[in-house]
């Protein structure tokens, strides 16, 4: 049913789109060396493709397409039609597959952040490539004397559900097992969604703001609450101090990252940045990543700093980063660490960029 309703919607931008402008293409592709061993480690993430453009006077879509450097297929990661004015009340609505308001790293496409891998913390809670879903999405701009926003989305898969991966599975294991097909429909029922978030924005002067929030994710049998914040100091376009974290506790439910767990297992993650860009093509910083599970009682640390360079604009981005890892050996003692070194170049064609002053 939600599937049907957000193709509606989409429909109805598409037909009633009076814009003459062709939507804008971009596509953004890196590569990564790591030195974790003796010799160096190439990887890339593949490509991003981005097509995006306004469909009429008050509303604009974004789709997002990554090919992976591998064999899988091209994924479609967003595909979202944002209503962005015209409805009562101060409303704004997206609806499509979307990334929703989930503190302030979900919705960031990894090549926009200072350093160049997301915290552990997050990934263990909101997967890899972070939570995007199918669903609907209203903001609401309340009637404060300050700039706060109300975010609610419903939406028609959990974290976690990987429901094309699972019929693959399926499928290679069909010629080996029929036993396994009541369970196996039993996992492709859809299981809804919830998520919210509550933001402020202030502006304490003209060049220091703050903006802090809080969120809830609720699924079938999953919850988690979370807070962030924000500081910015921007004198100029080239200059800025920044100060940014999050906090998550979640309740894990039965299962975590496709492994059964207690049901009463608890994640705490979190990181905490500051970041200084200190002119037009250096910025340097560091990143503290915090992770716990509470009943197994494990947990991780992983302090780094970055330095990135952008020669040439934002169409070209060089990133270098510090820090430790668990020796690759060694994954149960967290004592036995090592330096890792990585090295990342982000390259763009079109508007979409890597990097965002």
């Amino acid at each position: 049913m939600l599937q049907k309703l957000i193709g509606g919607l989409l429909c109805s931008g598409i037909l009633f789109a009076q814009t003459t402008a062709n939507p804008q293409f971009s596509v953004i592709g890196d590569l990564v060396i790591d030195q974790l061993t003796e010799s160096p480690q190439l990887s890339s993430s593949g490509v991003e493709i981005a097509i995006q453009g306004n469909v009429n006077p008050f509303a604009r879509a974004d789709v997002y397409l990554h090919k992976h450097n591998d064999e899988s297929p091209l994924e479609l990661e967003e595909a979202v039609l944002t209503i962005e004015r015209g409805l009562p009340f101060g409303l704004a609505l997206r609806a499509g597959k979307l990334r929703p308001e989930l503190g302030k790293m979900n919705k960031t496409h990894a090549h926009l952040f200072p350093f160049i891998e997301a915290p552990s913390g997050m990934t263990k809670t909101l997967g890899q490539e972070f939570y995007s879903a199918t669903g609907i999405e209203a903001n609401w701009l309340l009637p404060l004397p300050w700039y706060s926003n109300l975010s609610i989305g419903f939406l028609d898969t959990g974290i976690g559900s990987h429901a094309h991966e699972e019929e693959d599975d399926h499928e290679e294991e069909d010629g080996h097992d029929h036993n396994n097909g009541e369970e196996h429909l039993e996992e492709e029922k859809q299981e809804n969604a919830f998520s919210s978030r509550w933001s402020h924005f202030f502006d304490l002067n003209e060049v220091n703001h703050i903006e802090i929030g809080t969120s809830y994710y609720a699924d079938h049998e999953k919850s988690f609450g979370g807070a962030d914040f924000k500081f910015k100091w921007r004198p100029n376009k080239y200059r800025s101090f920044t100060i940014q974290g999050e906090w998550i506790q979640f309740e894990l439910g039965d299962e975590h990252e496709g492994k059964k767990v207690h049901s009463n297992e608890i994640l705490t993650s979190g990181y905490l940045m500051i970041n200084y860009q200190f002119s037009k093509a250096w910025n340097v910083g560091v990143i503290g990543d915090y992770w716990q599970f509470d009943l197994a009682d494990t947990h991780g640390k992983d302090p780094s700093i970055f330095v990135g360079f952008s020669p040439v604009e934002e169409s070209v981005v060089l990133r270098i980063k510090l820090g430790q890892v668990l020796h690759p050996e060694d994954d149960h003692n967290n004592e036995e660490k090592q330096l890792k070194v990585s090295v990342q170049l982000i390259w763009s064609l079109g508007p979409h960029k890597p990097h965002r002053y």
